[in-house]
């Protein structure tokens, strides 16, 4: 391996790797991984060293990650590699009495991808007979289902008692609106499966706390009976589903030939998704086999979306309480960082350590990370970029930029930044945000300015909520100019959402003004021929007009007259993004996703299209769908990446600028949460309200300390992203506004007063 695959994992280069890569198959193991310790290397090596020396069949052996690009990429490496080293001994005569059996090995074998995907795979091919196999549903439409069968049934998106409860729960109003009350629904939803609560326990435990949560109740329950009335599962129900089938002994084919276990991310798994790695643990170990977890507590981000960090920093003890196993794992640091220079490490190390409360809720002796990068480059200082006003701000970095990029570089002290002429590309460069969203309720903000000011295109498709994109805007337009030209049929639904209404005026504008310049055929006939032929029902060519007609089919029929969605990448990524929601909602609606035109019906015209508004345009014109994280697994070579640091998560860049302070002009209260949290937030006091009635009982730490360890990881992930140069940039208020970021802790102090731990540009 060290040989062929060029991975410096012997015991003197890395004895820690060496340890966790070589252990027998029944040595169970607990790897805490830094960033940059290339762990992804350890599970894969681990992997074909189990088939390669340890005769382990491959089927036998099941791999999980968080996301489905690093479940790609998992299942690639083990590929490429795996058949890397059979060739090698191919070759090898030594080895000719094996080589049937290595011709004979089939890595696809290997059960890899999100917990989701595989829970969804197992119960499809272990399912009884004749019973119909799980359809799930994406995230973007349980936001979607849950305002049409939650909310709006009833017109509970009108209720005060609902609306202020959830205001309640989510700590403001600012910005509130009908999506966030779906959003808000959702989260409890999910919370009570992730949490393992007793549902209709918790609805007794509440009652009398707020008549708002009856009403919650209600909603989510209506959500769920629509989703079992039609067969659908949502990640949470499905994952939920796949327990039950666990501890009833309903999978024993599968658990049968189970002996190897590896779970990437663990630090962001939640209680139902422990229950089942112990499920299967317990079934690996039972047949000879082992159980590892990898993760990175520092790394742990998706509170929000029901993570408990908890469940890894105390992942040895409770595989001892909450399992019948008796064997206890074994302890693997992997602190060596081949990512990193020296002085990014030092950076990062100093930042994790700056908070004492923050030690506390870190695995226990947990070393720092050990600069291993080789061969030795140049030790670029951290940067610092810091103006009066963002538009300023945005100005100089642009500059910047092109500099490095496009130009001679820049000379910071002895040192030259430049991107590689030969090499490199816009890409080595990414920009890391809380948000990369580009404008406030009030105000411009970085991403809007650079986007204005770089001369090299940026890559940021989340910069603008999906419903106000120019593309968005001009697609849906036209959908509704060609299926209710004169607006009757949204007149005549009652209580539509206002902003739905309101988007729906604006989106129509839009298109008809796209339509006047556009009157020159791309296709053998033109835009406005097309529209005008759909609102009049006009055969366009054809001898009879065709009943039923796909949303999907005019969709992309109207595409061809919209190049920015055919040939610009962020115009991709919100086609994708409006017609997965088309087809997607198909799954739950009266009309399969289909217009139905009936001269001798004309319900059926009416209702098709008012089921369309609700299910789709609806959804589309509240905000209700978003661009999803799975349309962005590759980025333009082409363009500089502005991205969320969630988005960040598992990549590297040779240079990486974080933003950290240039949205925090004054000390205001309303912004606390992303730099100095006053109390716990939403994802805290949805922890609180739900746990009362879980098995892990209410969390020991506040919500502000919670809080607090949060936006402290959140920073850590940022900065960690930096292979060579590590540039902070902000407004120069960051001397005199609390902010994690910039080297707060939580009682108050200023560690980095004067940033003279930075180069200042």
């Amino acid at each position: 391996m060290i040989k062929h695959l060029h991975r410096k994992i012997s015991k003197e280069d890395n004895p820690d790797q060496n340890r966790a890569i070589s252990a027998p198959t029944n040595e169970s193991q607990f790897l805490v991984a830094g960033p940059g310790s290339g762990k992804t290397t350890v599970m894969v090596l681990k992997i074909l060293k189990f088939i390669f020396v340890d005769e382990v069949d491959p089927s036998s052996i099941l791999a999980t990650t968080f996301t489905r690009k690093a479940a790609a990429e998992l299942r690639s490496r083990i590929l490429s590699w795996g058949d890397e080293i059979r060739q090698a001994l191919l070759k090898d005569q030594q080895f000719k009495d094996i080589h049937p059996h290595l011709r004979r090995l089939d890595f696809n074998q290997i059960i890899t991808g999100t917990l989701d995907s595989i829970s969804q795979d197992i119960l499809k091919l272990h399912r009884a007979p004749g019973s119909a196999p799980p359809v799930v549903i994406q995230d973007f439409v349980t936001s979607a289902l849950m305002l049409r069968k939650g909310l709006f049934k009833d017109e509970k998106h009108h209720n005060e008692d609902l609306r202020e409860y959830l205001i309640q729960l989510r700590g403001g109003k600012f910005g509130f609106n009908t999506n966030e009350m779906g959003k808000q629904l959702l989260e409890i939803k999910d919370r009570v499966y992730y949490d393992q609560v007793d549902w209709e326990e918790l609805a007794k435990e509440k009652l009398n706390d707020h008549p708002g949560f009856e009403v919650a109740h209600q909603a989510i329950n209506h959500y769920l009976q629509e989703l079992e009335d039609r067969n659908l599962y949502d990640f949470a129900m499905l994952e939920a589903k796949f327990l039950d089938k666990l501890k009833l002994n309903q999978l024993e084919d599968f658990l049968g030939n189970l002996k190897l276990i590896l779970v990437d991310e663990y630090q962001d798994s939640n209680l139902l998704q422990e229950q089942i790695y112990f499920q299967l643990a317990e079934a690996a170990i039972k047949n000879g086999g082992s159980m590892t977890v990898v993760g990175d507590d520092d790394q742990s981000l998706y509170r929000f979306r029901g993570a408990t960090v908890d469940l890894f920093t105390n992942f040895l003890e409770r595989f001892t309480t909450q399992t019948n196993i008796n064997v206890q794992p074994k302890l693997i640091n992997l602190s060596q960082n081949y990512r990193s220079t020296s002085k990014i490490v030092k950076f990062v190390n100093n930042f994790s350590t700056l908070d004492h409360e923050f030690q506390k809720a870190r695995v226990k002796d947990k070393p720092a990370i050990i600069p291993e990068r080789s061969p030795p480059l140049t030790e670029f200082p951290i940067l610092g970029m810091f103006r009066h006003d963002v538009k300023t701000l945005a100005k100089d970095l642009s500059g910047f930029i092109r500099q490095i990029v496009c130009e001679d570089g820049v000379k910071v002290k002895d040192y030259l930044i430049k991107v590689d002429p030969e090499n490199g590309s816009p890409t080595d460069l990414s920009i890391l945000l809380s948000s990369p969203q580009e404008e406030s309720f009030y105000n411009k903000k970085l991403p809007y300015y650079l986007r204005e000011n770089l001369q090299i295109p940026i890559f940021n498709p989340r910069g603008q909520s999906l419903e106000k994109t120019r593309e968005a805007k001009i697609l849906c337009g036209l959908i509704l100019d060609c299926i209710d030209p004169e607006c009757n049929i949204q007149e005549s639904i009652e209580k539509l959402p206002k902003t739905a209404i309101k988007n729906f005026q604006s989106w129509r504008q839009c298109a008809r003004k796209y339509v006047k310049t556009n009157p020159e055929p791309s296709t053998p006939i033109s835009l406005p021929e097309f529209v005008n032929a759909w609102q009049k029902r006009q055969p366009l060519g054809r001898k009879t007009w065709k009943r039923d007609v796909p949303l999907l089919d005019l969709a992309y029929k109207l595409v061809t007259w919209i190049p920015t969605m055919q040939d610009d990448v962020e115009g991709l990524v919100y086609l994708e993004a409006i017609t997965r929601t088309i087809s997607e909602t198909a799954l739950f609606s009266n009309y399969a996703g289909e217009l139905v035109f009936e001269e001798k019906y004309p319900d059926l015209e009416y209702n098709s299209i008012k089921d369309a508004y609700w299910n789709i345009f609806v959804p589309l014109a509240t905000g209700a769908i978003k661009v999803d994280e799975g349309l962005l697994d590759t980025l333009p070579d082409n363009r500089i990446n502005i991205m969320s640091i969630h988005q960040s998560k598992g990549l590297e860049f040779p240079m990486v600028i974080v933003d950290v302070c240039s949205d925090f002009r004054t000390n205001h209260p309303k912004n606390a949460f992303k730099r100095f949290p006053s109390d716990g937030g939403n994802s805290c006091s949805m922890e609180d309200l739900i746990r009362i009635c879980s098995p892990l009982g209410t969390p020991t730490r506040s919500g502000r300390d919670r809080a607090f360890d949060d936006l402290i990881r959140h920073y850590f992930v940022a900065y960690s992203r930096a292979q060579d140069v590590l540039l902070l940039v902000g407004l120069t208020t960051y001397p005199d506004i609390p902010n994690v970021a910039t080297g707060w802790t939580r009682d108050n102090n200023c560690h980095w007063k004067e940033l003279d731990n930075l180069i200042l540009i």
